[in-house]
């Protein structure tokens, strides 16, 4: 299974376990779609010394148990944010290291709606990245994501749910975040609408822009 199709998408992760959280199971099940998951920063904050190594260690750890093989995982040489020029120094980045030679068909973001500024930050950034090819953009939702924002994409993980979790154990240092917790966890993979449709466990996105990039 395809990823809409997609041969080769790029997700971007502001922190650590954000893309896991997020959508960890699309990856795992859209096998025949190529994944490149940029973690850019290892996570806290300066000001509160929360920078931490180990956190990169996770998310390697992560990766290993959930197996997925159509998944290449990068990581940024910035600790955090400020270490590069905010806009300009992102984005001449991740063009340069990804999108001019990457062929990307898609790119996938946090929401604009997230109470996370980093994620709203992020998200910013999409537009500048495609603006000279058709690379489709589509948000995911993140345990930050606020309520005034409307998904329109939904992917039915019932069968990767308990791989997922087992993968998201991985995260030791958020263990005692109550958006870990085994109740929290299942709410965030729930929607009234595919419940009542029979599709009980599923990720939630939001296309932004969506091009055909098939010619035949």
């Amino acid at each position: 299974m395809k990823f809409l199709d997609y041969k080769k998408v790029l997700c971007l992760s502001p922190h650590p376990d954000d893309v896991e959280y997020s959508m960890l199971g699309t990856i795992i099940k859209c096998h025949e779609t190529s994944f490149s998951v940029l973690c850019m920063t290892k996570g806290g904050t300066k000001c509160l010394n929360t920078v931490d190594d180990n956190r990169l260690v996770e998310v390697k750890r992560a990766w290993e148990t959930a197996n997925a093989s159509n998944a290449t995982i990068y990581f940024s040489n910035c600790s955090l944010f400020e270490d590069k020029d905010r806009d300009p120094g992102w984005v001449n980045y991740i063009e340069n290291k990804f999108i001019k030679e990457g062929n990307y068909d898609c790119i996938l973001i946090p929401t604009k709606d997230d109470s996370m500024f980093e994620h709203r930050f992020v998200n910013g950034l999409a537009a500048a990245l495609a603006r000279h090819s058709p690379i489709s953009i589509i948000e995911y939702r993140t345990p930050s994501t606020l309520n005034s924002w409307q998904p329109n994409l939904f992917i039915n993980i019932g069968n990767f749910y308990d791989r997922k979790l087992e993968s998201l154990d991985c995260f030791t240092s958020q263990q005692d975040k109550r958006y870990f917790t085994k109740s929290a966890l299942d709410m965030f993979h729930m929607n009234f609408q595919c419940g009542k449709k029979g599709i009980d466990v599923v990720e939630q996105f939001k296309i932004i822009e969506i091009y055909d990039i098939i010619d035949k």
